[in-house]
């Protein structure tokens, strides 16, 4: 399926998917990339039509200034202005075309905005009967604080041997039970990760951040404990586990208005598809083109 280049909203959505679904000019798609995209382009500009048939987009005028905006947008996605000119011209498209179809693209927002409005409105007992019915989705897993100290194994290093590198990280754990405040000093001294530059901070984790052998034994040390060495596919390693986060359920209080928009959005969304989906059987489709 090809295209029209008659059609300058078909090149500008062409233009606009080549980029944001495969990170290339359109002329740069292989034939069966270039066939699905114009099958979708096609679809979106006849939703597009008869969104903009609607009386819903009667009176709606797009100031200049967003569509400068979107200009600007982008542009900054690209590596300079040359390069960004340059992908327009690969796709046959001129500065003014593109301002046409963000032009197009902002008045299709504007009617969907406008055929919503007033039509979706969650209240507090809506968002507080979903929290309830749904706790799973405010659960907060436990987060534990862990640095570590890694010797890397090497057979190919005599200091880095299985033997010799199990050797050097129990002096080290040796020292730092001893006086566990030089855990950081230590790990800036003798880590062989580049955490070593921050005293071996890993950071806050939840479960299976980590490598398996490593997430088993931190989840099951407490606060300060210093692990024995643990062995994992990079060397060993030894782990300070700092605050210990336990796993919790976020207040409603806290998450109520977040709560609400979420849920409003869904709903929105909801109702602007199937008010589309009318506005589509409505026009028959296909639909009309109509040039915003």
């Amino acid at each position: 399926m090809s295209l029209s280049t008659d059609n300058p909203h078909a090149v500008y959505a062409l233009f606009k998917l080549a980029w944001s679904q495969y990170e290339c000019a359109p002329s740069d798609l292989t034939g069966e990339q270039a066939s699905e995209a114009a099958a979708r382009v096609a679809h979106q500009l006849n939703i597009e039509s008869a969104i903009l048939y609607a009386d819903e987009n009667q009176g709606i005028v797009v100031p200049e200034s967003q569509v400068e905006s979107a200009v600007k947008e982008i542009q900054a996605r690209f590596q300079n202005y040359a390069s960004f000119i340059q992908a327009l011209e690969q796709a046959d498209l001129t500065q003014e075309l593109l301002r046409q179809g963000l032009r197009r693209e902002l008045q299709v927002e504007a009617v969907l905005d406008r055929a919503s409005l007033g039509q979706v409105e969650v209240s507090e007992e809506d968002a507080e009967l979903f929290y309830y019915l749904h706790p799973e989705r405010f659960a907060v897993s436990e987060k534990r604080q862990v640095r570590h100290i890694l010797i890397t194994v090497n057979e190919d290093y005599r200091e880095n041997g299985e033997v010799e590198a199990l050797k050097r990280i129990n002096m080290i754990r040796e020292r730092v039970v001893a006086k566990p405040s030089r855990f950081e000093e230590q790990a800036q001294k003798h880590s062989e990760c580049p955490t070593a530059l921050h005293g071996g901070l890993v950071g806050t984790v939840e479960r299976g951040k980590l490598f398996p052998e490593l997430d088993a034994v931190l989840f099951a040390m407490k606060a300060g404990e210093i692990s024995e060495p643990v062995r994992s596919e990079l060397g060993f390693h030894l782990l300070l586990c700092g605050d210990v986060e336990p796993p919790r359920q976020v207040p409603l209080a806290e998450i109520l208005p977040k709560l609400r928009q979420s849920l409003e959005e869904r709903q929105r969304s909801q109702f602007q598809r199937q008010w589309i989906a009318e506005q589509v059987r409505r026009l028959n489709t296909p639909a009309k083109v109509v040039n915003a």
